[in-house]
C-alpha cells in the first residue's frame, strides 16, 4: 500500500513539473499564459478555437485579395446561345446573360433558347430592355419614362427574377449611390429605373467585336491582357472585380479567335473567381 502511495506521489510531482516547465516556455515564445494553461485543461476546446481563429483570417487574408471576374453576355437569345450554354454547362462557370425580350417574342427559335438558357444552373438573367431601344438610342432616351416601362414590360412578361438591368448602346453605373458615366444621354433612364428598385451595370471590358461578322477584334491574350491591365491599374469601377461585356452574336460561328472555353481557361490561369452580377458588391 505505501509503495502504490509513494508511486502515485512521485508520478503527480512529475505531472507538475511537466505543466510547470510549458508554461515557462510559453512566456519565451509570446504564447499567452491563460491560454496555455486552460490548453492543460481543456485541450479540446483550446485547439479548436486556434483553429477556427486560424481559419477565419486566411478566410480574411484570401477574400481581401481575390480577384473577381464577372462574364456578362448582351442581346441574348439570339444565334450563340446554344454555345454558350453548352460551354457554360460544361465548364459550369458562373455567368451573366441581359435578354432583349421583343428578341423572343419575334422567333419561336429564340424563345426555346430562353427556355434553355433559363434552366442552366449556372447562368443568371438579368434585364437588357424589351425593345433594345429598337437601336435608336438618343431617340429611346429622351423619355426616362417610356424606359422604364420599357424594362418592365420585359422584367414582367420573362420572369426575371433580379432588377439588374443595362441599358442599351450605354455604359452607365448606378449601384446604390455610387455612380459612373453620367455625362452622356440615358442618365435620367438610369436614375429612374434605380428609384424604381433596379440596379444599373456598365462594364469594365468589353470584347469588341466587327459589326460586319460580329467576329472578336481582340484576340483572347490580348483581350486577357486588356483585363489584366483594367484590374491592376483599378480603373474598375470597384477595385478587385472586373465586369467583362461580351455578345451573343459573336458566338454565332466559333473559331479559334473566339473560344470561350479558351478565355475561361486563361481566366482560371490568372487566378480570376467567376461570380454573377446579382453577388456585385455594393
Amino acid at each position: 500500500m505505501k509503495k502504490k502511495k509513494t508511486l502515485l506521489f512521485f508520478t503527480l510531482l512529475l505531472l507538475m513539473n511537466i505543466s510547470c516547465s510549458e508554461f515557462d516556455n510559453s512566456q519565451d515564445i509570446g504564447i499567452d499564459a491563460v491560454s496555455v494553461a486552460d490548453s492543460i485543461s481543456y485541450p479540446d476546446l483550446v485547439s479548436d478555437s486556434i483553429i477556427e481563429t486560424t481559419a477565419t483570417i486566411e478566410k480574411s487574408d484570401s477574400l481581401s485579395t481575390r480577384k473577381y471576374i464577372y462574364l456578362t453576355i448582351d442581346d441574348a437569345p439570339l444565334n450563340g446561345s446554344m454555345y454558350i450554354d453548352s460551354i457554360i454547362s460544361s465548364e459550369k462557370i458562373k455567368t451573366s446573360l441581359f435578354v432583349v425580350g421583343n428578341a423572343i417574342d419575334g422567333s419561336s427559335r429564340f424563345s426555346r433558347y430562353y427556355k434553355m438558357l433559363q434552366q442552366n444552373p449556372n447562368i443568371e438573367i438579368y434585364n437588357h430592355s424589351y425593345s433594345h431601344a429598337n437601336n435608336r438610342y438618343v431617340d429611346f432616351y429622351k423619355n426616362p419614362e417610356l424606359v422604364l416601362e420599357d424594362f418592365d414590360k420585359n422584367q414582367s412578361d420573362f420572369d426575371i427574377t433580379h432588377k439588374i438591368t443595362r441599358l442599351p448602346g450605354r455604359n452607365l453605373w448606378q449601384i446604390g449611390e455610387r455612380k459612373k458615366n453620367y455625362n452622356q444621354t440615358g442618365a435620367t433612364s438610369a436614375d429612374l429605373l434605380v428609384k424604381n428598385g433596379y440596379k444599373v451595370f456598365g462594364w469594365d471590358v468589353e470584347w469588341n467585336y466587327d459589326a460586319k461578322d460580329y467576329m472578336p477584334k481582340q484576340t483572347i491574350d490580348e483581350l486577357v491582357e486588356e483585363i489584366e491591365a483594367s484590374y491592376n491599374s483599378s480603373r474598375t469601377f470597384t477595385a478587385n472585380h472586373v465586369v467583362l461585356l461580351m455578345h451573343d452574336q459573336m458566338f454565332a460561328k466559333v473559331g479559334e479567335k473566339n473560344d470561350l472555353r479558351e478565355l475561361i481557361t486563361k481566366l482560371k490561369d490568372n487566378n480570376y473567381c467567376f461570380e454573377y452580377l446579382s453577388a456585385y458588391p455594393e
